[in-house]
């Protein structure tokens, strides 16, 4: 008889124990609504892939007076015109540019309409 009490009161407190657990965790023994259940994964996407359209150049003359650069690029991907330009020099904003209609091979014109620009310099369209 008393390992039968001893029994009947370990498994009342190990259920007693295993209610107040399921309390604090904030589930019940009801049946698993849409909040319970794993939200499924949304479908993955390819990436997106969009061609670089950026210019890159050097300014090869400087015309201070009349306010234009004679830009080098490449052949081919000259930017179009009346394209605003960054110039930068050692990697810091000097000035802003746009491009003109005076091309030959690779080299290009722009009017400088802010700040200056040194040979050497960097043009960017950003």
């Amino acid at each position: 008889m008393c390992r039968f009490s001893v029994l009947l009161v370990a498994a009342l407190v190990g259920t007693g124990c295993a209610a107040i657990s399921e309390k604090l965790r904030g589930s019940t023994n009801t049946a698993p609504t849409a909040k319970d259940k794993p939200a499924k994964d949304p479908p993955k996407l390819a990436p997106v892939i969009e061609p670089v359209s950026a210019f890159s150049g050097k300014v090869v003359l400087v015309n201070a007076p009349l306010k234009y650069i004679v830009v080098e690029g490449v052949i081919g991907r000259l930017p179009p015109v009346e394209q605003p330009l960054n110039v930068y020099r050692d990697g810091q904003k000097v000035g802003m540019a746009v491009v003109s209609a005076q091309v030959r091979g690779a080299n290009f014109a722009a009017d400088l309409t802010q700040g200056e620009a040194r040979v050497g310099d960097t043009v960017r369209s950003d």
